[in-house]
């Protein structure tokens, strides 16, 4: 809770010193293409109190490359709020990844083991917020803002030489962002951006296994929980025009989801349930776009 009012404080604060400001371009449309790699990993344990053994099973899903589009816009009222929106949707291309059981702990005796392939699946990001700029300079402005986002991403398990295998896991992210924006114009036609923020996560994951038979289709089993992330990202844009700009953007997210509860839905009707020893997801981002001012 304290995470939380002390970046609204903050904004009030701020928002006090706002009339120095001078006015500009109040709308900024932005569009373009967007490419992700994400490496995303987790684990359960053999029963609630994390042991028996402490790592039952493991996913890993290294190098998932999706390529997609943006959309980005902000908006600055008479009062100097800045209103934000973004939308991101890509298509996975290529990856792969490892599935691994055991039966003691700490990774030792492994009594399943499969690589699979992932070069399909579907990720998706949203986020909304609102902001405080403040003008330090005729060159440098900063920017704080507290933001709802929401990520979901679709991961498969394909074979090459199992042609029935598709099983799919669903993880999907939502909670409350707090960034840190800052602004400076390099020149007349240059200008970059830096952007730090960290986010608190509810986590939520679906999976379909479909060639495991004591498990229900579409919904095998389901992971709860919650976690914490922080991200960064680095913007360099060159005017055009008095209107239309390029921008090029890299940005990298990290996401940690703690200790949380796996629930397995059996055939038989009957649920199980284990620890859900965590995830982590890396994820590195590259976008190209236009932005347009007025």
């Amino acid at each position: 809770m304290k995470i939380v009012i002390f970046p609204i404080c903050f904004l009030l604060l701020l928002y006090g010193n706002l009339y120095s400001q001078t006015k500009g371009k109040r709308l900024s449309l932005e569009a373009g293409t967007a490419y992700n790699t994400n490496d995303f990993n987790w684990s359960i344990a053999g029963n609630l109190e994390g042991s028996s053994p402490n790592i039952l099973s493991e996913l890993k899903f290294n190098k998932i490359k999706s390529l997609g589009y943006y959309l980005k816009s902000n908006y600055t009222t008479l009062t100097y709020l800045k209103f934000f929106a973004f939308f991101q949707q890509n298509k996975v291309i290529n990856g792969n990844g490892s599935d691994i059981d055991y039966k003691d702990d700490n990774r030792t005796n492994p009594t399943f083991e499969n690589n699979f392939i992932s070069n399909k699946g579907d990720f998706v990001s949203f986020k909304g917020g609102i902001g405080t700029p403040i003008r330090l300079s005729t060159k440098i402005n900063i920017t704080a803002a507290l933001f709802y986002y929401l990520t979901k991403q679709k991961f498969y398990l394909l074979s090459n030489e199992i042609q029935d295998l598709r099983s799919t896991y669903k993880a999907n992210m939502q909670g409350v962002e707090i960034s840190m924006k800052g602004d400076i114009q390099l020149n007349k036609i240059i200008y970059s951006s830096l952007i730090l923020n960290y986010h608190l996560v509810n986590y939520k994951a679906e999976a379909n296994w479909n060639l495991i038979d004591i498990f229900q289709q579409p919904l095998s089993f389901s992971h709860i929980s919650n976690g914490t992330g922080f991200g960064v990202s680095v913007l360099l844009g060159c005017n055009m025009s008095k209107m239309f700009s390029i921008v090029v953007s890299g940005s990298l997210n990290t996401t940690t989801i703690k200790k949380g509860t796996d629930i397995s839905y059996l055939i038989t009707e009957n649920e199980i349930s284990t620890q859900f020893n965590g995830a982590k997801s890396i994820l590195y981002g590259l976008s190209l776009g236009i932005r347009t001012s007025f």
